[in-house]
């Protein structure tokens, strides 16, 4: 019943919204350039509420300033709880997130994180989407309400000449929490299988439709375990050392603390938060094989790219001012070439790094003053340069050991 309200909610919306200038959901025209480009702009883990941070605001329309993309993506963790507590704040932060994107007419769509649900006691998820659709660009819907999660949807993007679909995006709710038989909260949620059994439907009738495989592009809030796996070292003798290790419920563990350097390039600095459970995501993106890239927030401090079978696997910085009190925030670009989606160009937009740019007004903003941005910009330095040694070191080790 409660979805049935929350689609009619929707519906009435959209209709009456009478200001929005897109297609049906799912059928928005998104078209590369003339030069076979489009570009994305990831925004992970805003994690903001009413009132909403300076800084954030101004980071958001700098950072839209200096990519001017084609769409923006949240990646879930968006609109928090208001210090008030109120529903009216609740909704109304809702106005100044939004509103650097839908004042320059960016259309834009979004996944929700394990924190959406939580923002207000009494708001679901459904009428959170419901609220999205209501400002001119949102391109985001529920593809089928009854998947788990809230939603899951894909969008289509033209080629350059309109005669192919070039690109399709995938944006899948990756959960909040799961639990146990008992009922107890037992880590974070993941995708599920209904989810994939729409995923490999609807890729089908895509590759039908456009008369070959569309090259994919996926986009989620919790990593997964096969990322995990990939960026941390196997327990010894796959042991079970408790809160020593990551044990995934398939049985196989794995350090909570020691990077495998070999497996990724760029920096972590804090270990990956998948869900332990695992419902044959990765192997249903291996399985179909359109999906080029996925991309994950959740860990908001980590940036780094691996190689699983071929696809190539994200962390994406946070952009959040109101959590970690730090000024790591940071934003993604992708740049795609609708020839070659696969080599996809991927540039890190930092605060620390706008703050110094002519007419940035970051500085000062939100208790960060250009001392503070200086000091991360040196950190960052010094990280990237140990993670590019670490790296090297690692894959010596790793030719040695692994292969």
């Amino acid at each position: 019943m409660k979805k049935v309200i929350a689609m009619l909610m929707s519906a009435v919306i959209f209709v009456t919204c009478t200001a929005v200038s897109f297609a049906l959901p799912g059928e928005a025209k998104l078209q590369f350039d003339e030069n076979g480009k489009f570009k994305i702009l990831l925004l992970a883990d805003i994690q903001d509420g009413a009132p909403i941070e300076d800084a954030l605001v101004e980071f958001m329309n700098e950072t839209l300033d200096k990519t001017d993309p084609d769409l923006v993506i949240f990646l879930g963790d968006n609109i928090m709880s208001p210090e008030d507590g109120t529903e009216e704040s609740y909704w109304n932060s809702y106005d100044a997130a939004l509103e650097p994107i839908v004042s320059r007419g960016i259309p834009f769509t979004l996944v929700f994180g394990n924190h959406d649900d939580e923002s207000m006691e009494n708001i679901t998820k459904e009428e959170m989407l419901a609220k999205y659709m209501s400002y001119d660009g949102c391109l985001a819907y529920d593809a089928d309400p009854s998947l788990h999660g809230c939603g899951t949807h894909n969008l289509e993007v033209l080629s350059s000449d309109s005669s192919r679909i070039a690109l399709n995006l995938w944006l899948m709710d990756s959960g909040d929490y799961i639990y146990d038989e008992n009922g107890e909260r037992d880590g974070y949620d993941c995708v599920r299988e209904d989810q994939l059994e729409w995923y490999e439907q609807k890729e089908a009738e895509l590759t039908a439709k456009n008369g070959s495989q569309v090259p994919s592009l996926m986009f989620q809030h919790i990593v997964t375990q096969e990322v995990y796996e990939k960026v941390m070292l196997p327990s010894p003798f796959n042991l079970n050392m408790g809160v020593a290790t990551k044990n995934f419920k398939d049985g196989s563990c794995y350090s909570a603390f020691m990077p495998n350097f070999y497996g990724y390039k760029g920096y972590l600095m804090e270990p990956p938060c998948p869900s332990l459970y695992n419902f044959g995501q990765w192997d249903s993106l291996v399985k179909t094989g359109d999906v080029k890239g996925i991309f994950f927030g959740h860990d908001h401090v980590n940036n780094f790219q691996t190689d699983i079978d071929g696809i190539q696997a994200v962390s994406v910085p946070g952009a959040t001012y109101d959590s970690y009190n730090g000024v790591y925030q940071g934003a993604t670009l992708l740049t795609v070439d609708e020839n070659d989606v696969e080599n996809f160009e991927r540039e890190n937009i930092y605060a620390s790094q706008l703050a110094f740019e002519d007419g940035s007004q970051l500085g000062g903003l939100s208790g960060c003053s250009n001392l503070d941005y200086f000091f991360t910009n040196v950190g960052r330095i010094l990280l990237c340069t140990l993670a590019k040694v670490s790296h090297i070191l690692g894959c010596t080790v790793g030719h040695s050991f692994f292969e």
